[in-house]
C-alpha cells in the first residue's frame, strides 16, 4: 500500500474521490486535508466528515486548512455543487466541526514520516500546499510525487475562456506550487477531466445499492447541467481521475513540459500556460495530461467503485 494524502475542497466530485481512494487496496490513506474552493473550508471539512462517517470510516484523520485564497477573496462554486457543497446530500449526519487549522501541521508530519514515499494528491485550490512549500521549502525533496486536479492547458476554461476553477481561485498558489522543486508533479486538468465522464447509465453497474443511490442523487444536478450545455447525461469526473491516474498510470498520456500560472491580466487571469514548444528555454517542470484512455477509465472507476459496501447511514 501507497502512503497517500488527499488534499480537497468537498464538493460533489471530491467526494467520489474520497471513496475511490478508500476503495483501493494499494492505497494507504494517512488522512485528508481541507481547503476553501467549491465551498468554503468549514463546509469542505464537515462534508469530508460526514462522507467519512457514510462510509464507516471516521479512522481517516481530517485537518482543516486554509479559508481563503493566498491574497484574493474567495469565490466559490456552490453553483454547480450546492448550497452545503454535496449537493444538499448527507445533511442529517452529524459530525464534530473542526475548530483549529491543523493541516499544515498534519502534512509537515506525515511528509518527514514518510520521506521519499508519500504522494499528495489534490482535488482543490493549491492553497495548503503552497503555505506549506512557502514556509517548510525542505520538504519539497521529501515529496515523492504531487498530483493535482487543475487547469486546462490547450482548451476552454470552465470558470473563464482560459481558465480552470481550481486555478483561478488560487492562481498565486499554483504558481508557487508549479515553482517548487517538487521533482514529480503532474497535472490532471480539463484537457483530459472533461472525456473522464459517468454517465446515467453507468449508474446501474455500481453495485451496492445506498452507494449508487447516493451517486444517483449527488450528481443528478451536476448531469443536468452538463445535459443543457453538451446534450448528454453525464458528470465529469474531474477529481476522481487523479485517483485512477494514480492507481493505473496508463489511463492517461503525459508530457514533460514548464507549465506557468497567470495572476495580473484583465482577460487571462488564471490560465494555466504550458510551454509546448520551448520558447522560453525554461527547465520542464510538470507533467502534464493530454489524452486519456475512456475505455480504460471506465472500467477501473466501476471496478474500483464495487469495492465499497454501505451496510447502512449512520
Amino acid at each position: 500500500m501507497k502512503p497517500v494524502i488527499l488534499d480537497v475542497d468537498t464538493g460533489i466530485d471530491d467526494a467520489i474521490a474520497i471513496i475511490l481512494a478508500l476503495a483501493s487496496h494499494k492505497i494507504n490513506l494517512l488522512g485528508i486535508t481541507t481547503v476553501s474552493g467549491n465551498v468554503d473550508v468549514e463546509k469542505a471539512t464537515r462534508n469530508t466528515k460526514r462522507i467519512l462517517k457514510f462510509l464507516n470510516r471516521e479512522d481517516i484523520e481530517v485537518h482543516k486548512g486554509s479559508g481563503k485564497p493566498l491574497v484574493r477573496p474567495l469565490v466559490d462554486a456552490s453553483e454547480v455543487h450546492g448550497r452545503t457543497g454535496l449537493a444538499n446530500q448527507l445533511e442529517d449526519i452529524v459530525v464534530e466541526e473542526e475548530l483549529e487549522e491543523t493541516a499544515l501541521q498534519f502534512l509537515e508530519e506525515k511528509i518527514i514520516e514518510y520521506a521519499g514515499e508519500i504522494t499528495i494528491i489534490t482535488t482543490g485550490p493549491q492553497t495548503n500546499i503552497a503555505h506549506l512549500l512557502t514556509q517548510k521549502p525542505d520538504l519539497s525533496a521529501k515529496i515523492n510525487a504531487l498530483i493535482m486536479m487543475g487547469g486546462v492547458v490547450d482548451g476552454r476554461g470552465n470558470h473563464t475562456p482560459v481558465a480552470e476553477f481550481n486555478i483561478l481561485t488560487d492562481p498565486e498558489s499554483a504558481k508557487i506550487v508549479f515553482k517548487s522543486s517538487v521533482k514529480n508533479k503532474t497535472l490532471v486538468g480539463l484537457d483530459v477531466t472533461r472525456k473522464a465522464l459517468l454517465k446515467k447509465e453507468d449508474l446501474s453497474k455500481i453495485k451496492d445499492p445506498i452507494l449508487a443511490g447516493f451517486i444517483e442523487k449527488l450528481t443528478e444536478k451536476y448531469m443536468r447541467r452538463h445535459f443543457n450545455k453538451w446534450g448528454e447525461y453525464a458528470c465529469p469526473m474531474h477529481d476522481p481521475l487523479t485517483i485512477l491516474y494514480f492507481l493505473e498510470p496508463n489511463i492517461l498520456k503525459t508530457i514533460l513540459k514548464y507549465v506557468t500560472v497567470e495572476t495580473n491580466s484583465t482577460y487571462c487571469d488564471g490560465m494555466t500556460v504550458c510551454d509546448f514548444d520551448n520558447h522560453w528555454n525554461n527547465m520542464p517542470n510538470i507533467n502534464v495530461a493530454i489524452e486519456i484512455d475512456e475505455n480504460l477509465f471506465k472500467e477501473q472507476f466501476i471496478e474500483l467503485i464495487n469495492n465499497i459496501k454501505i451496510e447502512e447511514i449512520k
